[in-house]
């Protein structure tokens, strides 16, 4: 599959996942949704490497919190930056979890 093919893939993926449709670039609008569904607009980044430190963090989270039955969500932002503003990370698999049914993947 080609690079064009894999990301147009996981776009038709979070398509179904959540139950939405995918929009095909038109070349214009960069910030546009990748996907739209009644709820989410949702654009889908595919990339090489994401920062180990980033992994860690939320690895360790979902890790204390899944015992206790909970979700584990990791909130980033910078100094000085309103709260509500920050990002909230968590996983693909716990967002569906929570937000909709995950189609098996073969």
């Amino acid at each position: 599959m080609t690079a064009r093919g894999t990301w147009k893939a996981a776009e038709r993926r979070v398509a179904a996942d959540l139950g939405g449709r995918r929009i095909p670039v038109n070349g214009l609008d960069r910030d546009g949704a990748d996907v739209e569904t009644s709820l989410f607009s949702v654009q889908v980044k595919l990339r090489k490497a994401l920062p180990a430190w980033l992994w860690g963090w939320l690895s360790g989270i979902r890790g204390d919190a899944q015992p206790k039955g909970k979700t584990g969500i990791l909130i980033l932002k910078k100094p000085l930056q309103r709260d509500s503003e920050g990002l909230v990370v968590m996983s693909y698999g716990d967002f569906i979890g929570l937000h909709g049914k995950v189609r098996d993947e073969q």
